[in-house]
């Protein structure tokens, strides 16, 4: 028998076997967003939102290596509010999106990702003089300079948030040789457990009432028509940890060989764009790069982060904003961030 080639998604795994009572009161229930879509792919299947007016101008929201899509739920109805058209998804291995095994989860797999999720629109989000601005977050940074590299001419602008890729000092539990050899580990319950502390999340609670002889699917596209909820991150992550049963191998595999250090090649090219110093026929050429820092984050420190961008993006072309809160300021500050891009992008 061939060996499995993903892990499949608490979408294929919990959600049908749990009433909608259940699901409803999940940290991140299936139809927690507007316009979901679940994409077929030869990774597994990815979950997609895209929401907001069809001829808005378009803007792409990509997560880090923990927290899911959700975390930009408020900043994407902010834009939506505004007139934009906006997608987020969850990357491979988070949220609703399966864990492809037998490859690497890096810089590659999740740039990938993204071209995955702009093809799966009804909409036109490349091609024939259409752009798209990003908004990212950690590591969905170097992901996101990764992709606006390859496909420079696709990008209005970017913006990133605590963004990740040239990192001085890699958090902790990180380094971890576990992490990088987890085939020392003596069972899989070890790399778990060291997951889980690096998360930051308890040991998993009562399980959900799992019947699997009794079918009883929440469709994910019953969502609600905006965002009206807000969400709490801390049990966005436990949830993830308890019920997507590929979440710890995608995330132990993304620690191994994701950007999150030593990726000056990734931000130059990029950067040399934004300069000016090459493709003037890019909407990125001689453009500003809005950066948003945690002023207590101990993991993308503002100050070193900053100084690290400025060696390669001449200061007229940074604007850099700090804000409450570490690592995870962005969706306590959804509102102040939200009203900054709208100012930087003359909305």
């Amino acid at each position: 028998m061939a060996p499995p080639n993903k892990i499949p998604s608490p979408q294929t795994t919990l959600i049908p076997f749990i009433s909608a009572e259940e699901a409803a009161t999940m940290a991140y229930p299936p139809n927690a967003l507007p316009g979901a879509r679940d994409v077929e792919t030869f990774y597994g299947t990815m979950r997609v939102y895209e929401w907001g007016p069809p001829d808005g101008q378009k803007v792409l929201f990509v997560h880090g290596d923990a927290t899911p899509s959700l975390v930009f739920s408020k900043i994407a109805q902010g834009l939506v509010d505004a007139g934009y058209r906006v997608m987020l998804f969850d990357l491979w291995g988070r949220g609703y999106s399966d864990t492809p095994l037998g490859c690497r989860h890096d810089v590659s797999l999740f740039a990938t990702q993204i071209l995955i999720a702009l093809t799966s629109s009804p909409l036109s989000w490349t091609g024939n003089g259409n752009r798209f601005s990003i908004v990212a977050f950690s590591l969905g940074g170097p992901i996101s300079l990764a992709f606006a590299g390859a496909f420079p001419e696709s990008i209005q602008s970017l913006v990133f948030l605590g963004p990740a890729g040239l990192l001085r000092k890699m958090p902790e539990g990180y380094l971890n040789q576990l992490m990088h050899q987890p085939e020392l580990a003596p069972s899989p319950e070890v790399i778990r457990e060291k997951v889980r502390e690096i998360l930051g999340v308890a040991p998993s609670g009562p399980a959900l009432s799992i019947q699997p002889d009794r079918k009883r699917a929440v469709p994910s596209q019953t969502g609600p028509s905006r965002v009206e909820k807000s969400f709490d991150m801390e049990a966005i992550l436990q949830w993830q940890f308890d019920h997507h049963q590929g979440h710890v191998h995608s995330f132990q595999d993304t620690v191994r060989f994701g950007p999150a250090q030593h990726r000056e090649d990734l931000w130059g090219k990029v950067c040399d764009i934004i300069a000016g110093r090459t493709r003037p026929d890019t909407a990125l050429h001689k453009s500003k790069l809005l950066v948003f820092f945690g002023r207590d984050d101990d993991i993308v420190v503002g100050e070193e982060t900053s100084e690290d961008i400025l060696k390669l993006l001449p200061a007229e072309h940074l604007q850099v904003e700090y804000l409450p809160g570490r690592h995870g300021f962005p969706y306590p500050n959804s509102e102040k961030i939200t009203q900054t891009i709208l100012s930087s992008w003359g909305s």
